[in-house]
């Protein structure tokens, strides 16, 4: 042993145990050290016996309960029942899910179920104790949501005039220089994400402010330079296309050759254009 010398492979771990030791010289530290502390790194980083595998493969087919994984459980729009209740638990219980969230929320589904369970209405808040019954049945942990919708801040409570809003408008072009004394177009009401497109909740509408402005002498409507308006599909005319009704679309059909959809404006003469307003779904 005395003839021994330290490989290049071994400095690394002798300068580790250095800082751990507080050695501040490798000339002196001796040779049966350095085995030692190799030994010991070589038996660390040694595989899994066959038993750690078996134990590993065990245990991934048996999780504890606190690692099995949890899930959100949406009630969509009182489309709740008992039985469906006990069917959704009963299969996350078959499958190893340890666990849920229940969140109450509202979009635009329609009714699947003989009679919606509104948020908090007696009905509702049995089908809910229903839930945590089965749920401690089952060994599954369950949590809530603060409160139903999105914003965490929704329920019924919430009134249209203090829910989120959107802006709407109606145009009316009329002649300057003249009084004007009629009644204005009133805007869409109705809830949706975008003037008249709707979708499922309470009409709410509030004046804000009337705007005028004057129309620059050479703006031209779309009325009055009547293009001849073609496409690849359907059937398309201006007013359709100009009046500003999104509830009422038209289809633009998919073309059998694969080929681009498309819809032309043809002008009689060339004309300038600085903006264009379009909405399509």
């Amino acid at each position: 042993m005395d003839s021994y010398t330290p490989s290049k492979f071994i400095k690394p771990i002798i300068m580790l145990n250095q800082i751990r030791y507080g050695i501040k010289s490798t000339k002196k530290v001796p040779v049966l050290f350095i085995l030692i502390i190799t030994c010991m790194v070589l038996i660390n980083c040694s595989g899994p016996s066959g038993d750690a595998g078996k134990n590993l493969e065990k245990g991934s087919m048996n999780f504890p309960e606190s690692a099995k994984p949890r899930v959100w459980w949406h009630w969509m729009n009182g489309n709740i029942t008992k039985k469906g209740i006990r069917a959704d638990l009963e299969w996350m219980k078959r499958t190893g899910i340890g666990g849920f969230q229940n969140f109450d929320a509202g979009l635009s589904i329609p009714q699947v179920v003989e009679k919606r369970l509104i948020y908090m209405t007696p009905e509702w808040k049995d089908s809910f104790r229903f839930t945590t019954k089965l749920a401690d049945s089952l060994g599954l942990e369950m949590a809530i949501a603060g409160s139903p919708g999105w914003s965490e801040s929704g329920g019924p409570w919430v009134t249209p005039d203090h829910a989120m809003k959107k802006i709407v408008w109606s145009e009316t072009e009329i002649e300057g220089g003249k009084t004007f004394s009629d009644t204005l177009p009133r805007p869409p009401s109705n809830s949706g994400v975008f003037q008249n497109v709707k979708v499922q909740g309470p009409d709410y509408y509030k004046d804000i402010a009337v705007i005028a402005f004057p129309v620059p002498s050479d703006e031209i409507s779309m009325a009055e330079l009547k293009p001849v308006i073609t496409s690849s599909g359907g059937k398309f005319d201006l007013t359709t296309l100009t009046d500003g009704d999104l509830a009422n679309d038209i289809l633009l059909p998919a073309s059998n050759n694969e080929s681009k959809l498309w819809f032309q404006f043809k002008f009689p003469k060339p004309v300038g254009q600085q903006a264009d307003r379009r909405s399509a779904t």
